[in-house]
Formats: C-alpha cells, structure tokens, sequence
C-alpha cells in the first residue's frame, strides 16, 4: 500500500527538520572553544546579548519543533503553541540578524548614521514581514476552510503567508551585502590587507548562505505541496545560529589581530640613539 503524498510530505519536513536538530548539537560542540576563547569571561556587550540569544535561543526553538515533530496531539487546539514558537524562532534569527548589522556597522567606520538606519529598516521588515504574513495566512486559511473548527489535528506545516517573512528577510539581507560590498570598493579600494579581506568576504560568504536557504524556504513554502511547507523551518534558525557564532568570532578575532598587530610595531620600534 502506497502512503498518501501528504503523509510523505510531513514525514520529510519531519526528517528534515530532526536533521537540523543534529547540525545544531554538533556544531554548538564543534565551535565550543572558540567561545569559550571569545565570549567567556569577557565584558558583556549588545554583540556579546545578541549572540547568547542567537546561540542558545536555537536550542529553545529545536526543542519546541521537535515536539511539534514528536508528539501526537489529535483534535487539539494548537495555535498558542505555534505561535509561541514562531515567535522563539523569530527572537533567535533577529539577534542573528543584529550581529551582522554590527558586523556592517563595524565596516562602516561605526557610522551612527547607518546604524540608525539599519535599525529602522530592521523594525520595519520585522512589524510588516509578521504582521503581513498572518492576515495572508488567516485570510488564506478562511478562503480554504470557511466553516473550519477552531481545534485542528495540528499537522506539521504552515500556510502559504509564511513565505512574506523569509521575503523581507532576503531584502534586508541584500541590504547589507550591497552596503558592505559597496563600502569594500568605495572606501577600502586600494587596501589589501588580510583583515579587510577577511571581514569583507566571511560577512558576504554568511549573507549569501542566509539569502539562499531564504529564497529556498520561500519557494518551498509558496510553490510546493502544503505538507512539505515546513521542512526548512529549524534549519533556518540553525543556520542563522551557526553564522551569528562565527560572526561574532571573526569579529573578535579581528579585533585581536589588530590589537596584536599594534602592540608588535610599539614593541620593535627603535627611537634614533
């Protein structure tokens, strides 16, 4: 007997989704030094913040998907549930996403200027991207179901409005890559050095990963079969987690080779005798 799509589908996003559960683990171990080089026993700052809640938010929100994975919750009214895992999901890509504004910020000479104004768009995306992607989903859902009952079987997917969120996250991500390529070639243009070229190319390398499962999580949720609309939902938060570790690394790392850099010039400076 051959299984129904459907059923094929929410079994995948399932797979998919536990997957992302073991990346998740695995990376946390891979990376555990470098924070504890990085980030233990340091001053806490706004990057230090977003971080932790980047990195350890992720567990929150892997645990919650796997139980929505896991558990068997007939004719049960799921929508708190769901919603209060959207919004753990949402906490963690925006602290992510606030490390790489620092990181663009940080490019950018510590322009306050742009920092204003990333902040705003960043507000902006974020009211318009949640609050357009449930009155499509609640529209879309009343025109599917009119005469629907306020409990449900709590399938594993989402609705098509899902795809409005990643939508203004790949345009705010354009928005720093274009600024941060941009600044690489108008302002450090004839400056080669390894620390530029390291931050300029891991911060395009970590926004064209982030644009790419983007723009794939909006094709899935909007093109495909509602069953498989949420297979790339926790692999999302992961990468933005695992990027956001590696972001603030880099930044710190950075930070001490310039600083080291400095220190080696005072020290074989030689005043005329």
């Amino acid at each position: 007997m051959v299984a129904p799509r459907e059923n094929i589908g929410i079994q995948t996003a399932k797979y998919f989704n536990v997957a992302g559960l073991g990346v998740l683990i695995f990376d946390y171990f891979l990376t555990l030094e470098p924070e504890i080089r990085w980030t233990w026993n340091r001053r806490w700052n706004v990057a230090r913040v977003l971080f932790v809640i980047s990195r350890y938010m992720a567990f929150v929100a892997a645990a919650m998907t796997s139980y929505a994975v896991l558990a068997t919750r007939a004719n049960q009214n799921c929508t708190n549930f769901s919603r209060a895992s959207n919004a753990i999901h949402i906490i963690s890509i925006v602290a992510a996403e606030g490390l790489l504004i620092i990181r663009t910020y940080a490019f950018w000479k510590q322009s306050k200027k742009l920092l204003a104004v990333l902040l705003v768009l960043a507000a902006i995306c974020i009211a318009c991207g949640v609050g357009l992607a449930d009155f499509v989903g609640g529209l879309l859902d009343a025109l599917a179901s009119p005469l629907a009952p306020t409990t449900s079987n709590c399938n594993f997917e989402t609705n098509r409005g899902s795809a409005i969120q990643y939508g203004f996250l790949v345009a705010y991500e354009l928005l720093l890559m274009s600024l941060t390529v941009f600044k690489r070639y108008e302002y450090y243009r004839d400056c080669n050095g390894r620390l530029v070229r390291a931050i300029f190319q891991g911060g395009v390398r970590y926004m064209t990963a982030i644009i790419f499962v983007s723009v794939v999580n909006i094709v899935i949720t909007s093109a495909v079969p509602l069953s498989y609309s949420e297979m790339m939902d926790l692999p999302q938060v992961v990468l933005h987690s695992m990027l956001a570790s590696r972001v603030l690394f880099s930044l710190r790392e950075s930070d001490q080779n310039a600083l080291d850099l400095v220190t080696l010039q005072m020290s074989t400076f030689r005043p005329a005798q």
